[in-house]
């Protein structure tokens, strides 16, 4: 078997990966009018933040570089 032919590690017959589960998060009360679930995104982690709170912490930090 030469380079091209070689089967690749973690290929063949075991067909395709199984979906990730995530529980959904407990305070789904932050979830209304974010975008990020509509477009298909996981956004939210198992410790409670998410995508939106990630980002509202950044711009945080971010406001308070800008005013030194």
């Amino acid at each position: 078997m030469d380079q091209k032919t070689k089967e690749k590690p973690g290929t063949g017959s075991a067909g395709p990966p199984k979906p990730v589960t995530l529980p959904l998060p407990k305070e789904l009360s932050r979830c209304k009018g974010c975008p990020y679930p509509g477009i298909g995104f996981i956004c939210w982690n198992t410790d409670g933040t998410c995508i939106r709170t990630d980002e509202e912490e950044m711009n945080r930090r971010d406001g308070r570089r800008r005013r030194k």
